[in-house]
């Protein structure tokens, strides 16, 4: 019979609830007294105090419903914990110990006390049915106005026709259907057992009583998935009759062995891989994305179509010595058809059946530890079969479980200590990329741990790098015309355009640049030559309008080019410069700086950061020339610097727009997007895209990390993408005031023979903007770190402090005095006075009209100690 629970003994639970329907559904009783409580008028009640008038915030389900029981009469708020008892009967993952206590402090709520040793709240009859689970806590109150709707549709009905409904349990069943709800509610599995258990299971989901019709009668789902909550029901009433007869005794679907057989444990597989038939070929590339904690998902053959997603499966290496387990995984998708894994025989059409496998554990069988096959068939005690002709096999329960505790012995494969061995390689070894946004209060040190914590990992000294990456470095920042002045002046004053794009320092812009092999380079040469020829050359043709200082070249009649006009005076630094980039990274102290900032507005574009086009005017004819931006140059930088980490900071991130800025690239910034490029240039790993502009292709480097800071007391903060939300960790930084110093302890002297103390003052403040607005409008301690005497303090106050509280709450004056503790003390005290606006004195003329207060900050100096000690010495400290 469907009473039988195996956990505890129901017959005190069923008694009681027998007692509960005919005292409190049928009649109009109480389950805990001899007053009536279950009426409609009680009902109608407690559905406007509590279903009707739902309750927002953090706080408990027991503190929500004190909450709106608070004006309800006794007896409607008696008749709430008896609901709640009613709530409480079927579970038995919540003690009887917690279910009675919280029952209790409803009744309380109804002025008179009960007795916790009431006989409807013993442990025997608090026992519980079945495991109710997460949801039915959390969701507590969705089933607590479900049992206000049931109860009010019961008193609907006179009590002839109550008892009727309660007197079968299909009719009874039938009717709970109708009665409204929210949600697929767990309760009105609850109520069918509970008043008949003889009939219904115990079950609180629709899903687990579907999901044994399935198995037990072999329907396909699709079927089931259709039929009625009553023809589920009776389906199972139908089942528990026939197993039980052929069982001969009562028993529970939650139970061994029935639980495993409509509730099966995942799958174990075996999948075959033969090297003579498929080489595997970056086998060795994909373990050491395993060993670096990588996702790898590969598409594997599979002759069964059994094969489930979240199934377990292990590769078996058949064929060649070492023969034996090298991989386990997990299945990441049902089988689906593709072109045959065979090249051959897809040219001819064949199709093969595959699953993606994400592999968790891969090994290289040449230097690995792997379970040998020998191993699995001489200590597995089973009939598996180990050598299958297919890829694709069910490893049997038993089997499945020794084979785990071996593969669970064998020692973690290790990143090789050896260089890379192929470009595939190195990418893998390239550190993960951080995208991480710091955000917070104002002043709460966000830029500041940027510059102070992170910045300098991305800095080293010049004499510690090569010659190449330290010209890299220097040409940096330089524009083209300075590049090829650089190179002019490093051949000797005098060179044709070949000569100067073979030299080293046009080499290294163009590197910088990303250009290395562009056909455009030649014409960038001649731009820059041509644009700061002087105006009296007879062999540059480029319009005078078309020139720009310096005027520094001119070009003789056999193609060379050479110095003239401003280069005495203007190229005095280039010449400088060139004898440091001669002298070469030996003898230059400067740090090298591997990172970029960059500051966010609302004018901030995406041709600012990406690339973008400008207008060019050439024998007056205006063409337009496409410029990179900082992020694309920056990434061209880290691209060509492989061996070193590259960072981007991006102050204020929130106040630019997102999607407008980064444009296309919000899908490359990701980690695992990241791309990284053989020696050659070309991509080996990661995601380009086309540019708009300039039709590159474009990746973002693997070795390029992002950092950003974010205000949250800014308005702003709405326009943050939900995208690029998705594409960074977010680092939460927190008023600190213990690390205001003042003058000692966070102290300074009130000039007056006492002391102020900032970190209370910061703390006080903190706290009251938490409470009249939110968290994050809040001040950092950044605020007060240099403030050392009392006129620091006035000042910060004043043109700091309380500007932003007018942001805060919108010119509020009467919140900000209330924050500031300026209500209620004369005005010696105050920091903002306030004074009344009288129509008649202001105008005049007799015409009415309300008077109007007048807020008026009182300037630093006149600001006493006291006014402001006085914000927080009537608060005490909280320890939060």
């Amino acid at each position: 019979m469907s009473r039988y629970t195996p956990h505890a003994d129901t017959t005190a639970l069923l008694e009681t609830v027998e007692q509960w329907r005919d005292t409190c559904l049928i009649d109009d009783g109480s389950i805990f007294g001899d007053e009536t409580l279950w009426t409609a008028d009680n009902l109608a009640i407690l559905d406007r105090a509590f279903t009707q008038n739902p309750q927002e915030g953090s706080e408990s389900y027991s503190e929500k419903l004190k909450i709106q029981l608070a004006d309800v009469p006794p007896t409607a708020a008696r008749l709430m914990a008896e609901l709640n008892w009613v709530l409480l009967l079927f579970p038995s993952n919540i003690k009887p110990e917690t279910e009675r206590q919280q029952v209790l402090e409803i009744w309380e709520l109804g002025g008179t006390p009960l007795s916790a040793d009431h006989p409807a709240l013993t442990d025997e009859v608090l026992c519980g049915a079945g495991h109710a689970g997460t949801a039915f806590n959390t969701h507590r109150w969705r089933e607590l106005a479900y049992m206000i709707n049931i109860a009010k549709a019961m008193k609907e009905q006179p009590r002839d026709g109550r008892r009727h409904v309660v007197a079968d349990p299909w009719i009874f069943a039938r009717w709970l259907a109708d009665v409204p709800r929210e949600g697929f509610r767990q309760l009105r599995h609850m109520l069918n057992w509970l008043l008949f258990p003889d009939t219904f299971e115990n079950f609180t989901t629709g899903r687990d009583k579907r999901a044994i019709v399935q198995h037990f009668e072999e329907l396909p789902a699709a079927r089931v998935k259709n039929m009625s909550f009553e023809e589920i029901d009776r389906r199972l009433f139908e089942l528990r009759q026939r197993l039980e007869q052929e069982t001969g005794h009562p028993f529970a679907f939650y139970e061994s062995p029935w639980k495993e057989r409509w509730q099966p444990s995942q799958k174990v597989w075996l999948l075959a891989w033969n090297p003579h038939k498929w080489p595997w070929d970056e086998l060795l590339d994909d373990r050491l994305r395993v060993v670096k904690g990588e996702s790898v998902t590969k598409r594997w053959s599979t002759a069964s179509g059994q094969v489930g997603e979240g199934d377990t499966a292990y590769i078996m290496r058949l064929g060649t010595e070492p023969r034996g387990l090298i991989a386990q995984g997990n299945i990441a998708s049902a089988p689906y058809e593709g072109e045959h894994w065979d090249p051959e025989r897809a040219k001819q059409g064949e199709k093969a059946q595959f699953v993606d496998i994400t592999l968790t554990d891969l090994r290289d069988p040449k230097a690995d530890d792997i379970l040998p096959l020998d191993r699995l068939e001489s200590e597995i005690n089973t009939d598996q079969q180990w050598t299958p002709q297919q890829s694709g096999i069910e490893i049997k329960p038993a089997a499945a479980k020794q084979v785990g505790t071996l593969w669970a012995k064998l020692p973690k494969p290790s990143a090789p200590d050896e260089e890379p061995g192929s470009p595939q390689q190195e990418a893998i070894t390239i550190q993960r990329a951080t995208n991480a946004i710091y955000y917070g209060p104002p002043g709460t040190g966000k830029t500041y741990y940027l510059q102070k914590h992170l910045m300098p990992a991305y800095e080293s000294r010049s004499e510690d790098m090569s010659e190449d990456e330290w010209l890299v470095e220097q040409l940096a920042g330089t524009p083209w015309w300075e590049a090829v002045a650089l190179a002019l002046a490093d051949l000797g004053g005098e060179a044709t355009v070949n000569e100067l794009i073979e030299n080293r320092f046009f080499q290294a812009k163009a590197r910088i640049q990303g250009q290395i092999g562009n056909p455009n380079l030649r014409s960038t040469c001649w731009s820059a030559l041509q644009t700061h020829a002087v105006h009296e050359s007879e062999t540059v043709k480029v319009s005078i309008e078309g020139r720009r200082s310096p005027l520094i070249f001119d070009k003789k009649g056999n193609g060379r080019w050479f110095f003239t006009g401003d280069w005495d005076e203007a190229g005095a630094d280039l010449r400088q410069k060139l004898q440091t980039l001669r002298e070469g990274p030996g003898k230059d102290s400067t740090p090298v700086r591997r990172h970029q900032l960059v500051t966010f507005h609302q004018s901030y574009s995406y041709e600012d950061f990406v690339e973008g086009i400008r207008p060019q005017t050439t024998d007056g004819v205006i063409s337009y020339e496409v410029y990179p931006g900082v992020f694309k140059e920056w990434c061209n930088r880290a691209r060509l610097d492989p061996h070193h980490r590259y960072a981007l900071f991006i102050d204020e991130i929130n106040r630019g727009n997102i999607a407008r800025i980064f444009g296309e690239l919000i899908t490359l910034v990701e980690p695992d997007k990241r791309a990284w490029w053989d020696s050659d240039g070309q991509r080996v790993e990661g995601v380009e895209v086309i540019l708009p502009y300039s039709g590159e292709r474009f990746g973002v480097p693997k070795n390029l990390d992002i950092y950003a800071t974010m205000n949250t007391a800014d308005r702003s903060i709405a326009l943050m993408d939900a995208a690029l939300r998705r594409r960074f960790r977010f680092r939460e930084m927190l008023p600190k005031p213990q690390a205001i110093a003042g003058q000692q302890d966070g102290r300074i002297p009130d000039d007056e023979g006492g002391q102020l103390d900032l970190r209370r003052l910061l703390d006080t403040i903190n706290r009251r903007l938490r409470y009249l607005l939110h968290r994050d409008q809040a001040f950092g301690h950044a605020y007060f770190t240099e403030v050392k005497h009392l006129d620091g303090l006035r000042d910060v106050l004043v043109y700091d402090i309380i500007p932003m509280l007018a942001e805060y709450f919108y010119d509020d004056w009467a919140q900000i005095r209330r924050v500031l503790s300026d209500e209620g003390v004369s005005e010696e005290y105050q920091i903002i006075t306030r004074t009344t606006l009288d129509p008649l004195h202001l105008f005049g003329d007799g015409a009415p009209g309300p008077e109007k207060p007048d807020y008026h900050v009182k300037a630093p100096g006149d600001i006493a100690p006291d006014a402001i000690r006085k914000i927080y010495e009537n608060v005490d400290d909280v320890d939060e």
